[in-house]
């Protein structure tokens, strides 16, 4: 009795987990229709939209988390390490907690100063330049500290697919 007890526990939990969407999530690959950039975008919990020429939005649906893609010129002719810098000063970053770079590209994450009383937003950037640094293309994607372990798979899959061609 006590296992059959168990067995049925166990199956209400995984029916409760496959619920939530934790398997769900369907990604479709996208190709930027100026050749610009190339990412899995996950379509399931995210609606698109484009706000400007070179700038993708994905918002998440019912919920706070929000993926920007940009992509453009470098105008300051700025190498990664610099633009990094730049980026990090802007006030709306609260404090970066890991940061990497190379030649052509760079990563950083940490927390992202909430919307008035909210606790900070957990914050990823990636970057890519051109190898003569004249374009870059990245994606920032922000979301509230309560979602990390369902957020931490999305951003995995989003910087190991994200590419400059």
């Amino acid at each position: 009795m006590r296992q059959s007890t168990l067995t049925f526990a166990f199956t209400l939990c995984a029916v409760a987990f496959l619920r939530t969407g934790a398997f769900a999530e369907e990604w479709r690959h996208f190709s930027d229709p100026q050749g610009r950039f190339v990412v899995d975008l996950p379509i399931t919990s995210f609606a698109a939209s484009q706000t400007a020429t070179g700038h993708l939005t994905l918002t998440e649906i019912g919920g706070d988390a929000v993926i920007d893609i940009y992509t453009g010129a470098n105008q300051k002719h700025l190498s990664p390490s610099a633009f990094a810098a730049e980026l990090s000063n802007d006030g709306e970053i609260k404090d970066i907690t890991y940061r990497a770079g190379g030649a052509t590209w760079f990563v950083f994450s940490g927390h992202f100063r909430g919307r008035g009383d909210e606790l900070p937003l957990i914050y990823y950037a990636k970057y890519l330049f051109s190898s003569d640094l004249e374009r870059v293309a990245g994606f920032e994607i922000s979301y509230s500290p309560s979602e990390k372990l369902r957020m931490d798979p999305v951003v995995g899959r989003l910087q190991k697919t994200f590419k400059v061609p």
